[in-house]
């Protein structure tokens, strides 16, 4: 092989070798490029938009309904049940009347009782003629004085008859009264324990319930931490709460409720207080016994920024966010945290709405870092 063909072989060799050597610089600047700052690629992570939500959101208690008032009624007098006067869960006014107890017996009475009232009174009346015609005699001497003290005696028992007629008249007007038991409030009444023709009596017990259900009342309990901020609402009308309930079908109430009372004392065991609210009841829908949600709400809906608890870290200095740029890296971001939402954190300062933050994948990253964002899906 001629000198001259070595030549030539050798600068070809070293041409080939020189474009080997720039294609392989080429992919390894393009790798590069494609990898993080700690020379892997760029890790993947899932974003969402900071949302606008509720930051104040209704607190939910367990809630008793109850009557504001409920009367046992009973019979005051024996007697035959003659007439009941209400159909049995019927809403009654206060004044019907719901029983008549057979009243022919009592109004026999009141008249006897008028009767012996009639004659008390005429034999006082003649009483009273024979002490002062005694105590004229007196005057003039033509009696004994005597005759005049047993006249006055006599008119004094007279009047002490007249006094004992009139008191029997009242208690025969009263047991008469007796006989028609009346709707002392309104109410809803239950069905009669007693149907017409049975013989009631003081000792009968209960012969129908009737209980008040419009307004109604919702009883709850409160941690003691609370037992302030109810009172303030209670007394003080500078922040007024919003009070509604969730029915046991899952129905929202269309009626909203105002704080009646709170509890005077704390309960040792629970470390609670009862409050109690009323309700409007006009249709009845609330019965008392039932369980209830009875939510307590600003009247004021606040919104504000929120997070997924999962896009928060903290370390020493706080709370922690990594919000995505618009050249795909991440900022850490510090944040203040108000109430906790289920799974989200209310946010005070430190976000927007609308900004882009890591929600998954936070695990690796660090300021500045560039990452492969995926949106979160719906």
């Amino acid at each position: 092989m001629s000198e001259r063909y070595r030549c030539d072989t050798n600068k070809l060799l070293q041409h080939v070798s020189s474009i080997a050597c720039c294609f392989v610089l080429l992919c390894g600047s393009t790798a590069l490029a494609q990898q993080g700052s700690a020379g892997r690629p760029a890790p993947s992570v899932i974003v969402a938009a900071v949302a606008e939500r509720e930051i104040d959101p209704p607190v939910e208690n367990i809630g008793r309904v109850e009557a504001l008032e409920a009367i046992d009624l009973r019979a005051r007098v024996p007697g035959f049940v003659e007439k009941i006067g209400f159909a049995p869960g019927a809403f009654v006014k206060k004044g019907d009347v719901l029983f008549i107890i057979e009243p022919a017996r009592y109004e026999a009475a009141v008249a006897a009782a008028k009767a012996q009232l009639a004659r008390a009174e005429a034999s006082r009346q003649q009483a009273l003629i024979t002490r002062d015609r005694n105590a004229d005699l007196v005057s003039r001497s033509a009696t004994a004085r005597s005759a005049l003290d047993d006249a006055q005696a006599a008119l004094n028992v007279a009047e002490a008859d007249v006094a004992g007629a009139q008191a029997s008249l009242s208690k025969a007007d009263l047991d008469l009264s007796y006989t028609r038991i009346a709707a002392p409030i309104s109410g809803r009444i239950g069905q009669p324990l007693f149907t017409t023709g049975n013989l009631v009596g003081t000792d009968s017990g209960p012969i129908a319930r009737l209980v008040q259900v419009d307004p109604i009342r919702v009883v709850f309990s409160v941690p003691e931490g609370d037992v302030v901020t109810y009172r303030q609402t209670q007394s003080l009308q500078k922040s007024p709460r919003r009070l509604t309930l969730t029915l046991p079908n899952g129905a929202a109430y269309d009626q909203e409720g105002k704080i009646e009372f709170v509890g005077p004392e704390i309960d040792p065991r629970t470390g609670t207080a009862t409050v109690g609210v009323i309700f409007p009841n006009p249709d009845g829908v609330l019965m008392p016994g039932q369980f209830v949600k009875l939510a307590v709400g600003s009247q004021q809906v606040a919104t504000g920024p929120a997070v997924a608890q999962s896009a928060v870290l903290q370390d020493r200095d706080g709370r922690f966010v990594y919000v995505l740029t618009s050249d795909n890296k991440v900022q850490q971001r510090r944040i203040e945290t108000g109430a906790k939402l289920g799974d989200f954190w209310a946010v005070s300062s430190g976000l927007k709405a609308g900004e882009k933050i890591v929600i998954q994948g936070t695990q690796r990253l660090t300021d500045g870092i560039a990452v492969q964002p995926v949106e979160q899906q719906p």
